[in-house]
């Protein structure tokens, strides 16, 4: 593989002709910070100065390994199959309604003046992690729950 045989003392990783990211190492690999700053310096050559931009080699390269990070993730899902990233979404939607949960009751810790400190101090000690999942996901009814009335035949 060509990262592998690469060496990140002796040359950049490639030029802007040539230009490849890592997709399968780690985001700030060094094969990616090197990719970064190949971006940054030609980013910097042609945006300079246009609309009052003022950016540094630095600002640049981070911003560009912060994309690299979304662009991985991306592609890690898209070779996800159907069931797994249907997995992934469910997982993301409690963990954001945990996060909802938990930001809306540490709203409300704080707006009671006589029990604030100990009710701050207890959401925060659960963490988003400590908040209840109740919610679930519902098939078919989007994301609404749905309850059924059932007859017994012992009712009248």
């Amino acid at each position: 593989r060509e990262i592998s045989g690469w060496d990140p003392k002796r040359r950049p990783c490639c030029t802007i002709k040539d230009f490849r990211i890592d997709l399968e190492g780690l985001p700030r690999s060094e094969w990616n910070k090197s990719a970064a700053l190949v971006f940054a310096a030609e980013y910097l050559k042609r945006h300079q100065g246009h609309q009052g931009e003022n950016l540094t080699l630095e600002y640049v390269s981070e911003a560009w390994l912060t994309h690299v990070l979304a662009l991985k993730t991306r592609y890690k899902v898209k070779q996800l199959d159907e069931l797994d990233r249907k997995e992934r979404k469910a997982r993301n939607r409690r963990r954001q309604r945990k996060h909802e949960l938990y930001s809306r009751r540490l709203q409300t810790a704080h707006e009671y003046k006589d029990i604030k400190d100990r009710a701050v101090f207890i959401v925060e000690s659960l963490g988003q992690d400590g908040m209840s999942s109740d919610e679930s996901d519902h098939k078919g009814h989007r994301g609404e729950a749905t309850y059924y009335i059932l007859d017994k035949d012992w009712q009248f």
